[in-house]
């Protein structure tokens, strides 16, 4: 018997999904805030408030004497304006460097150097998370966010703030990386799907959505978003490290260790790992220690399904921050839309819960991958169809497809952190992060062009998504699927599902071991 299946033994024998599993994963979910106000402040510090032409020496008289009318000229003029007067109803970077009219594309420019500086983070974390550990690189993200969000308070340009949204950026691709590998790989496989489920971020993004109307200060948020995440700091002595790599890295002391405190905390005897070692003993000839994305490109098994995964996670990426990003083209009120845009998430992924292990992680995948394109293509064309309710309208369509959307993207993460084998998960996870982030990089920069061709971003969400769909047709699933740990098992229980003789390794709900054929 293979040591991963003895594992599964084990973290039963450990009660499951005990004290300790609830306790990590409330850390990971709670602490995820300071991840999520971070990834969505450029939503309302990238707001444009009212404004209007300054000429000459106008003074403060004017602003209450004329109406805000957004106009790039002076009234009945043509030339530039001296300056801009903002509405003062909130504070952002719009109005703090005049970034209106011809430098109206700092904006967008500003949060794709954001993305980009995600993308930064998911691939060198994803190495880190599988070189030096799960534990180091997550307590590091959260260090870089808190440090930064600091000093965002202190920029005195927007060159200096787009540089810190750099770095702020890549505190957020470590964060996303790891933090489901520091839940997961301590969980038994039923509750996986539950833990992830958790919509923490929509809850966070919601929360986020009331702190931007209360404080209307970019400054401030940014205070706020900071002082969220120090608490977490303290946790470090809570949290361990997997078990499950050390036993990859050969660390047997360290794993036996941490699988005594597992047990101390949940209030269960120590078990014996010694099966465990032995078994990983016995394969230290046909495994490595160290392994890079390069090893996710050496059979065409894990070449399709790498490069797959990543033009799923870069489809529903770009289309989830394309709705978000986008906010202001909705109708209502800002704040209102925000909140509403995040917190409708939740209602829908509490249902992945049950879902995922009822019907599988791929095809609840396809459904909800496929609803948002639907929901895309109404949205686009209701852009050109003439009536008085087009703003509802498109409205309700844009919450369902952030809903939809959202189901799918957690799915996807079940999905994604179930696949790939313990040695090379976290750089799998953050390749697919990786690539993720390129449709986060694009979307800030299809907001802006669909401002000049309506429905772009919609109709372009559509068509990935159905492609995406078509490509998750040929994966297999991963529903009570038996955590793999080397490549090598990898390669030997899932083969590519075109073949007849096709074998994964899953389990029941009890961990016991069980072959199913397609």
């Amino acid at each position: 018997m293979s040591y991963n299946i003895l594992l599964e033994d084990i973290i039963r024998d450990l009660g499951g999904c005990g004290r300790f599993q609830w306790i990590t994963a409330i850390i990971v979910q709670v602490s995820k805030s300071i991840a999520s106000w971070s990834m969505l402040a450029m939503t309302f510090n990238g707001q444009e408030p009212d404004f209007m032409c300054s000429k000459g020496d106008m003074g403060n008289s004017s602003v209450n004497q004329s109406v805000f009318d957004n106009v790039c000229h002076a009234v009945n003029q043509t030339d530039n304006c001296d300056g801009y007067i903002f509405d003062d109803d909130m504070s952002t970077v719009v109005n703090e460097w005049n970034l209106v009219c011809d430098s109206k594309w700092i904006v967008a420019m500003i949060t794709t150097i954001q993305m980009s500086g995600v993308l930064v983070g998911c691939f060198i974390s994803g190495h880190l998370g599988d070189m030096i550990g799960r534990k180091p690189t997550f307590f590091l993200s959260l260090i870089i966010l808190i440090l930064f969000n600091i000093i965002a308070y202190f920029s005195i340009n927007w060159q200096m703030y787009a540089a810190i949204r750099f770095i702020i950026g890549m505190g957020i691709g470590f964060f996303l990386t790891v933090q489901y590998n520091v839940m997961t790989e301590f969980t038994p496989t039923r509750w996986r799907a539950i833990i992830i489920a958790v919509p923490a971020w929509a809850m966070e993004a919601g929360i986020f959505a009331l702190a931007c109307w209360g404080l209307k200060d970019w400054k401030n948020i940014h205070l706020a978003t900071a002082a969220i995440g120090l608490p977490f700091l303290l946790t470090t002595c809570f949290v361990q490290e997997s078990s499950r790599w050390l036993l990859t890295k050969r660390k047997y002391d360290d794993a036996e260790n941490v699988i005594k405190r597992i047990a101390s905390i949940n209030g269960k005897p120590a078990p014996n790992i010694s099966k465990v070692i032995e078994e990983a003993k016995e394969h230290e000839n046909e495994t490595k220690t160290q392994y890079s994305v390069i090893d996710l490109f050496k059979t065409r098994h894990t070449i399709k399904l790498t490069l797959g995964l990543s033009f799923i996670w870069m489809t529903i990426s770009y289309s989830y921050y394309g709705l978000t990003f986008g906010i202001q083209s909705l109708s209502g009120d800002l704040y209102l839309n925000m909140f509403l845009m995040n917190i409708i998430e939740c209602p829908a992924s509490f249902s992945i819960m049950y879902i995922v292990n009822k019907f599988g992680r791929k095809y609840c995948c396809i459904l909800f991958i496929m609803f948002t394109g639907i929901c895309g293509i109404v949205v686009g064309v209701i852009q050109y169809v003439d009536t008085p309710h087009q703003g509802l309208i498109t409205n309700i369509f844009a919450f369902a497809s952030k809903m939809g959307i959202a189901v799918g993207w957690g799915c996807l993460i079940v999905y994604s952190t179930e696949i790939f084998p313990t040695v090379v998960r976290t750089t799998a996870y953050g390749l697919c992060n990786t690539s993720a982030r390129i449709g986060g990089m694009v979307a800030p920069q299809i907001v802006f062009l669909n401002d000049k061709i309506p429905g772009l971003m919609y109709f372009l969400s559509a068509a990935l998504m159905i492609i995406s769909s078509v490509i998750f047709f040929t994966f297999p699933d991963t529903k009570d699927k038996v955590l793999e740990d080397t490549l090598e098992s990898f390669n030997n229980n899932i083969k590519p599902t075109t073949e007849h003789n096709t074998e994964m390794v899953h389990c029941d709900n009890d961990g016991n071991e069980k072959t199913n054929q397609a």
